[in-house]
């Protein structure tokens, strides 16, 4: 694989042999990667039936995948019934290397987002801004874990950034990501910061809110231990940001990454926009949902 990339490098201009790599990777994916690598997805709105093959289902309902062959229009199965419905009216919530329990999703189970947004969140919060630098500012207010963690996240991923971003965009084309083998921790980290920017500053959420959406996504992708040992192995950034008795800069970091890791036996599926106003948490399916109907042409001027 390592000389095809290399050939196709020498031979093709950069844009062109990253669209011939996407071709090669699509080839040597097995022939039933999208209709099998997953078990099911859970239901974001209610979607009535008007056609007999269509499938109708309820918000949180719980689909099994038979096939995922068009990008906008899958095929699944509830309750013995077979039929189509529109991809984007749906998440996926199990992996093949994970498995899905309703104890773990907020969506289901309202006192899971308790323990986590609420007790599990504060502690966490306690301990990364245990020993911050303050801010050299007129009033001395001390600056927020999560200026740290963007900062550290980017050191982290600045000495491979070409490679990451490569990988980043392979996985979204062609839906890689859905094993969470696939992405390393790192890249992992790197998308999650990015889409909870992206999301959070449209409703102008502040930082708490953010950084309470990423340990959900890490306790998501089972890797929150994880992301806690790569931004504590940025040496010069934990120095800059924190006091040589501060827990992130004192070998405690290492005990508390044992504490985090004993989640990643869990399964959760926790709402990364949960504490965001609904009308921003539906902004992604409203586009997504317009954008394939401009596909099929099934649109009004009015969109």
């Amino acid at each position: 694989m390592g000389v095809i990339c290399a050939s196709i490098l020498l031979l093709f201009e950069e844009e062109d042999a990253f669209w011939m790599m996407c071709s090669i990777v699509e080839d040597l994916l097995p022939g039933q990667y999208y209709s099998v690598s997953l078990y099911g997805v859970q239901v974001d709105i209610h979607f009535e039936s008007q056609d007999s093959n269509e499938l109708n289902f309820k918000r949180n309902d719980i689909l099994k995948i038979l096939s995922m062959t068009d990008e906008d229009c899958w095929i699944g199965e509830l309750n013995g019934k077979h039929g189509w419905f529109p991809a984007k009216f749906v998440q996926l919530v199990d992996e093949r290397s994970k498995l899905y329990s309703s104890a773990g999703d907020d969506s289901v189970n309202e006192y899971i987002s308790d323990l986590v947004r609420g007790k599990l969140a504060t502690c966490i919060k306690a301990i990364f801004e245990h020993g911050l630098r303050k801010t050299p500012t007129v009033l001395g207010g001390i600056c927020h874990p999560w200026l740290f963690i963007e900062e550290a996240a980017l050191h982290a991923i600045n000495k491979d950034f070409d490679s990451v971003y490569a990988r980043l965009i392979l996985c979204k084309t062609y839906r890689l990501d859905e094993d969470g083998r696939i992405l390393t921790p790192e890249e992992l980290l790197c998308r999650c910061i990015r889409s909870i920017n992206y999301t959070h500053n449209l409703a102008h959420a502040q930082m708490d809110v953010k950084l309470r959406s990423f340990i959900c996504v890490g306790l998501n992708e089972q890797v929150l231990h994880l992301w806690l040992e790569t931004l504590c192995s940025c040496t010069d950034i934990i120095k800059k940001w924190y006091l040589p008795w501060s827990f992130l800069r004192s070998p405690c970091w290492v005990q508390i990454k044992c504490d985090l890791r004993v989640l990643q036996q869990f399964s959760f599926t926790l709402q990364q926009n949960f504490e965001l106003p609904i009308a921003y948490r539906q902004l992604d399916v409203l586009s997504d949902v317009r954008d394939m109907l401009i596909k099929h042409h099934l649109f009004s001027w009015d969109l």
